[in-house]
């Protein structure tokens, strides 16, 4: 049987989310400055004097805000690393469209705010290691996907993939190139990657001294 007290935790854990959940909305639409108690209360349908119950401070509250966005996309990326990572025959094609599909296919909406609150945990010394684990995460989410796939020191190309999604993410912005061109760019530019990884470096600096007398050094 549920006692009275337990009732009245739920609910007051009920209604901090909704106060994190408003943050983040704001934040997605104005920025840390968009986010204050009146808006954040209002936005959350809860008496003016809700946020400073719950949060010391502002800041404290866009602090909880964002560090509970960052969790959430790890949670997502702990999903899907459990991918069937049986053997495989290996295939180049099979890795771009598994990472288009999961972070270039979103709205530029969504890489828009993924943008926002990363640029803006790195400026809080107290969650740039939490957005770094985060993006710790989507880097072991793809060593996982190169494993499977058979590819030889995948850690060296991960870094890699996530320097092109991110890339990918910002141009987005611009409305430089429509969505569709933008993901097969970005399917082209994984390929690629993975291609000359494959390839391994001699190769390439070989096919580099021979067209044009450079080199990757």
């Amino acid at each position: 049987m549920t006692t009275r007290a337990q009732l009245s935790q739920e609910r007051s854990r009920l209604r901090r989310d909704e106060l994190v959940a408003a943050a983040i909305e704001l934040f997605a639409e104005g920025g840390a400055r968009a986010v204050t108690h009146r808006a954040v209360a209002r936005r959350a349908g809860l008496p003016p004097a809700t946020t400073t119950y719950y949060f010391a401070s502002i800041e404290e509250l866009l602090r909880e805000a964002l560090r509970d966005h960052i969790g959430r996309w790890r949670a997502s990326l702990d999903t899907l690393a459990g991918f069937d990572s049986g053997p495989r025959t290996l295939r180049v094609s099979d890795v771009t469209p598994t990472i288009v599909g999961v972070f270039s296919a979103r709205g530029p909406e969504v890489a828009a705010l993924e943008l926002s609150i990363y640029l803006a945990a790195t400026r809080d010394e107290a969650l740039r290691d939490e957005a770094a684990s985060a993006l710790r995460s989507f880097e072991q989410l793809t060593i996982g996907w190169l494993t499977a796939l058979g590819v030889p020191t995948p850690e060296r190309l991960a870094g890699a993939l996530l320097t092109a999604v991110a890339g990918t993410a910002l141009r987005r912005q611009s409305g430089l190139y429509s969505e569709t061109e933008e993901a097969e760019r970005m399917s082209e530019t994984l390929r690629d990657l993975v291609g000359a990884h494959l390839l391994g470096r001699d190769v390439i600096d070989g096919a580099l001294a021979k067209t044009t007398g450079a080199s990757l050094d």
